[in-house]
């Protein structure tokens, strides 16, 4: 027999391994058949599971070939490819027969993937598998019933048409032969269109040059199930869908492919209503402003202007920025803050454009600027009022002709950058009063964006404060989480107008978090600032004197809503940004639970 080049034994098998996720005591405890196999297909580790599978209990299968050891009937087509030609090879394959010492077989879902070494080398490999006897009697089941409807074809094509998803069929060279209503509505084309094309040409799907799930099924021999694809409609919109194939035996027994389409448009958009709706990039908001602003935000990122955010402080600002430099072509590039507030005015045009050896007392060495180092990508002029006005025309420079000149350089230097500009002040009444140039405004306010207070957005706050509860346990995951919080506390965050805004109400929940006594925020853990402030006023909400939680509070504002546009659910979904549908279903929540 060959010898392997894996010598160590399964004491040694960490070390060979050091640095993969290849651990023998942990592969032990798995209730799945594990098989390391090593570069030379010998084998070097099989769990209890695997040997149970096989039927090798009291056999030492180490060192051996795995073909001698594992018999299945892939051997002849071994899903283990050299790592020469493949270093990122995987496999899954189902309903693999494995035949046992004992002569029996057992059907197998097998997955197949490459393992590291330290260097990160393809050094072996690793097969888990699945038994699926159950499975494959239910795909027996099929088959009989599939039997049985062939002999009664105009049946099948009733219920074929009948379903909502779509159904199509193709011959072995991938040619439409059949095309359901379901598909007809998916598409937008009709069946007499498309029989006969190939379904690459109609479909135009993702996988259609690659991994094309049809390829699959006839190289591998057998279906595969919800492949997630997007296809083309013939108005040129994309559709999200799952697709799964099968093999159909024709009148004259030829294998057919048939495959379903299950439209998946509906479950992304809630996907996106539930996970994204309310948040952009760290921006956090289900109110109609910031619903308005994250619509900016993604317009924004494709149109390559100047930018000008206004907001009080602690509304955002910087982070609204990068959501824009996210959401544009530059997201992969630079993305650089500058403090106009907190530069010294001799230094300013050094930190923009950068300084050459000798340019001034100190310059010892050549010096970027901010500009060329944010070349390609996005400057952010933080606090742009309080840049000095002798600065302000070689930004303008800037911003006209992408062009400077390093300070005591006489060599001009171009960049590509896209400039956003920020400001706490109103900026137009800086113009008016002198302290900033006209034509450097119009400049920068291509395009203008103001964040609103928080004070004007208060329905934002539950979700703000379950954010920065997150943050909160995160920065401290040894102290129990913290997810509710009581009525009077909760009243005081509502109550309070946030002059600090976003800022503000994050270090009032980190300050809470820390001085919590409980598995909660109460009143008492709050800054001083906020309780103070409503201590001699009611409050304008009231709940009974069980903690709540944040679904508890964001249920409250629909509730208040409701009341505020008497019942019109058009006008509370239009409010909170989301559609009629989401907003039912959050209702109908909410009565089943009370």
């Amino acid at each position: 027999m060959k010898k392997s080049k894996n010598k160590k034994g399964l004491s040694g098998i960490s070390g060979s391994f050091k640095g993969s996720s290849f651990h023998p005591a942990i592969l032990e405890s798995i209730a799945e058949g594990i098989v390391v196999i090593g570069l030379d297909r010998n084998i070097i580790f099989v769990n209890k599971m695997a040997r149970d599978l096989i039927g090798i209990q009291n056999e030492a299968p180490e060192g051996r070939p795995c073909s001698d050891v594992i018999r299945t009937d892939l051997c002849k087509n071994c899903p283990i490819e050299s790592p020469e030609s493949n270093e990122s090879c995987s496999s899954y394959l189902m309903n693999i027969q494995l035949y046992r010492n004992d002569n029996e077989s057992i059907p197998l879902c097998l997955n197949v993937a490459p393992l590291y070494d330290e260097n990160g080398e393809v050094a072996g490999f690793i097969e888990n598998f699945r038994p699926m006897s159950e499975a494959v009697k239910a795909i027996e089941s099929l088959k009989q019933t599939n039997v049985v409807l062939s002999h009664e074809k105009d049946k099948v094509d009733s219920i074929i048409e009948s379903l909502a998803d779509g159904v199509f069929t193709v011959d072995k060279h991938l040619r439409i032969k059949s095309f359901n209503k379901g598909m007809e509505i998916l598409t937008g084309l009709r069946e007499s269109d498309v029989t006969g094309l190939k379904c690459g040409e109609v479909l135009n799907a993702d996988n259609c040059s690659g991994n094309c799930p049809f390829a699959h099924t006839l190289k591998m021999g057998y279906g595969i199930a919800n492949v997630k694809e997007r296809i083309s409609r013939s108005d040129g919109e994309t559709m999200p869908i799952f697709m799964s194939t099968a093999f159909l035996k024709d009148e004259s027994g030829e294998d057919d492919l048939i495959a379903t389409v299950k439209d998946l448009s509906e479950i992304e958009r809630l996907r996106k209503d539930v996970n994204e709706r309310y948040q952009l990039s760290n921006i956090i908001g289900k109110s109609s402003q910031m619903q308005q602003i994250f619509e900016l935000i993604e317009v924004l990122g494709d149109a390559d202007c100047a930018i000008l955010i206004e907001g009080e402080s602690g509304t955002g600002k910087e982070l609204a920025s990068r959501a824009i430099h996210h959401e544009s072509y530059r997201r992969s590039k630079p993305f650089v803050k500058v403090n106009c507030s907190a530069i010294v005015e001799g230094l300013f045009e050094s930190e923009l454009f950068g300084h050459v050896k000798g340019a001034f007392s100190g310059a010892i060495k050549d010096k970027a600027g901010k500009f060329e180092i944010a070349d390609k990508g996005t400057v952010f002029l933080d606090e742009i009022a309080d840049m000095p006005i002798s600065l302000q025309p070689k930004l303008l420079r800037v911003l006209q002709d992408m062009e400077f000149e390093r300070v005591g350089d006489n060599r001009t230097r171009k960049v590509d950058v896209r400039i956003i500009a920020a400001t706490n002040k109103r900026l137009i009444e800086e113009v008016e009063a002198g302290r900033f140039r006209k034509d450097l405004y119009y400049r920068l306010c291509v395009v203008p964006l103001t964040l609103p207070a928080l004070r004007d957005r208060k329905e934002d706050i539950p979700l703000l404060v379950n954010h920065f509860l997150e943050k909160c346990y995160m920065k401290n995951p040894n102290r129990t989480r913290i997810t509710e919080i009581t009525p009077s506390a909760l009243s005081a965050i509502l109550d309070y107008d946030w002059p600090g805004n976003i800022r503000e109400l994050e270090n009032a929940i980190e300050h809470a978090y820390i001085r919590a006594r409980k598995d909660m925020i109460d009143i008492e853990s709050l800054p001083l600032s906020l309780t103070g402030n409503v201590a001699n006023k009611n409050s304008s909400i009231k709940f009974d004197e069980s903690p709540v939680t944040i679904d508890v509070m964001q249920r409250h504002y629909i509730d208040e809503l409701m009341k505020k546009y008497n019942g019109n659910k058009s006008m509370v979904a239009k409010d909170l940004g989301i559609s009629r549908t989401t907003l039912w279903r959050r209702l109908r929540e909410a009565a089943s639970e009370h």
